[in-house]
């Protein structure tokens, strides 16, 4: 499990940079009123925008569903790290347990023996 959740985090970093790849490349809305008047937009037509604002949001419910992924696989992880250590101290208490020792046996014996 430890190597599924290795390599889907590096997908989801290559992801990431992507995203912010196609986020750059997007033209602002008010780019084309400068000089020109936005012609720049109707010369190579609005179809192009539409593609990349598409990929976009394809790439953005990926990202989602990448994330939600990690957090699942990783939670389980957790989890199981959680049992472990759940377990180990139900096997050992952890509390540190008076012992007689012979000194505190022999004071509690003497001073039986003075009443």
């Amino acid at each position: 499990m430890g190597v599924l959740t290795s390599i889907l985090s590096v997908l989801f970093v290559i992801l990431c940079v992507l995203i912010i790849i196609v986020i750059l490349l997007q033209s602002d809305k008010g780019a084309g009123m400068g000089i020109l008047g936005g012609a720049g937009q109707s010369t190579f037509g609005s179809s192009t925008a539409d593609i990349i604002t598409k990929i976009t949001a394809a790439m953005v419910i990926i990202f989602m569903a990448g994330s939600l992924g990690l957090a699942i696989l990783e939670s389980k992880k957790t989890g199981s790290l959680k049992d472990k250590i759940l377990n180990t101290e139900t096997t050992e208490s952890g509390m540190i347990e008076k012992a007689d020792t012979p000194a505190e046996s022999g004071s509690q014996k003497d001073s039986g023996s003075n009443r």
